[in-house]
């Protein structure tokens, strides 16, 4: 009787520790399941990663006021407005080449210019918001405009210009953003004439430090 009742004690234990078993056994495949979700059946709808290979190219409206307003005898104090565009090659998010070209001009056209560059660019994460920094350097062209007052400024020879900026990019599509930045910029005229209905006074070479932020588009 005894070797009965504990033949159907152990028949019991051991159907009791197998569907326990089998119970861990499908919670366990249930949650690798869940775990093992693609990124496309899990999508984030936040993220958008912005086409960071090939051809691209930038055009902004950019404003430009200078920070050095005393030349010797002369004070200069004058804005420049205009757009620049920039086309160029990223190979990747952190390294990308482009020339680019601005038009900028004052009201009194004497400080307008065409400044042509070359321009390395970096962004820093491939999200919808990256952030970027740019650096520029070429040649400014004068467009030689007078202000035609009683006593003038003209550019005659242009010079090299450097400049330096730090910004965002919102992408709205993988190849369509709002570009939005500030910084530096350097323009050096080679002679710029100063002079009065008697004639020229001077003719000195220059330098220009400009505070700039602009506004535009990338593709």
């Amino acid at each position: 009787m005894k070797k009965t009742l504990l033949l159907i004690a152990v028949i019991l234990i051991g159907n009791s520790l197998l569907a326990n078993n089998k119970q861990t056994v499908i919670d366990y495949t249930q949650l690798s399941s869940t775990q093992l979700l693609s990124p496309t059946e899990n999508p984030q709808p936040n993220h958008l990663e912005f086409r960071y290979y090939g051809f691209y190219g930038v055009v902004d409206l950019t404003y430009m006021t200078n920070l050095n307003k005393t030349h010797d005898l002369y004070t200069d104090k004058y804005s420049l407005m205009g757009l620049t565009a920039v086309a160029g090659f990223q190979w990747r998010k952190e390294s990308a080449v482009g020339l680019g070209m601005s038009y900028l001009s004052d009201p009194t056209g004497s400080f307008s210019q065409i400044p042509i560059f070359i321009e390395l660019r970096s962004y820093y994460t491939r999200n919808r918001f990256a952030p970027y920094s740019a650096i520029q350097m070429g040649y400014s062209i004068p467009l030689g405009t007078t202000n035609g007052g009683i006593e003038y400024t003209m550019l005659n020879q242009g010079g090299i210009t450097l400049g330096a900026e730090i910004g965002g990019r919102l992408a709205f599509t993988r190849h369509f953003g709002i570009n939005l930045g500030v910084g530096y910029q350097f323009i050096m005229s080679n002679s710029v004439e100063r002079g009065d209905a008697m004639g020229a006074i001077t003719r000195l070479p220059e330098h220009y430090h400009n505070l700039k932020a602009h506004i535009g588009f990338c593709f």
